[in-house]
């Protein structure tokens, strides 16, 4: 009792990001605006089709498949290890930050690719499917 467990606050950082990132993708599709459009102009990007709404909705789903986990991907290396979510999450966080709906869940992310890399420092292991399940 009483100690942090780095890797289970940066799931639930890691899931509250996916939603977003998929809430906010959807939004995108509707209200296309770029985070840096008042700095540059990469309207190109956003127009005729909105190619940043499309990647962060999907890799929203690929952070809730990871997360949650799927069946198919249980016991793989991409779920019981720290090492693959710290590589993907810091591209997904960069993309993230160029759609305005989507800057949330890219510092979402980025904090829990912090916590993660924290947990890997520490030597935690992945014990998330043992330790949320109630015995009750």
């Amino acid at each position: 009792m009483g100690q942090c467990l780095w890797n289970q606050w940066a799931r639930l950082i890691s899931l509250t990001a996916g939603v977003f990132q998929v809430i906010g993708g959807i939004f995108a599709f509707f209200y296309r605006y770029s985070m840096f459009n008042p700095v540059i102009n990469i309207n190109n990007l956003f127009n005729p089709f909105n190619y940043f709404a499309v990647i962060c909705t999907v890799t929203g789903l690929i952070i809730l498949a990871i997360e949650l986990p799927l069946p198919f991907l249980k016991n793989t290396f991409l779920v019981t290890s720290f090492i693959p979510r710290i590589l993907l999450y810091i591209p997904i966080s960069f993309v993230s930050v160029f759609n305005y709906q989507n800057v949330n869940p890219a510092l979402y992310l980025f904090i829990a690719t912090l916590m993660y890399l924290t947990a890997s420092l520490k030597g935690e292991t992945n014990r998330v499917n043992n330790t949320l399940r109630s015995k009750v």
